[in-house]
């Protein structure tokens, strides 16, 4: 179970003003950053789980 992902999260990042955002849903990428407004999100598709973001 450890490439299941965790409460179905997407990780998207905002290249615009460097942001990571956690995303529920599978249109997480068209969405606009919540910090700088941008709409150029790319989603971090490898990542699983919160743990493999935050953890080195």
């Amino acid at each position: 179970m450890t490439d299941a992902p965790s409460l179905a999260l997407r990780y998207v990042a905002c290249d615009a003003c460097e942001t990571v955002f956690a995303r529920a849903g599978a249109a997480a990428a068209s969405e606009a950053c919540d910090r700088c407004g941008a709409r150029a999100l790319r989603e971090l598709a490898d990542v699983r789980g919160p743990d493999a973001y935050f953890s080195p």
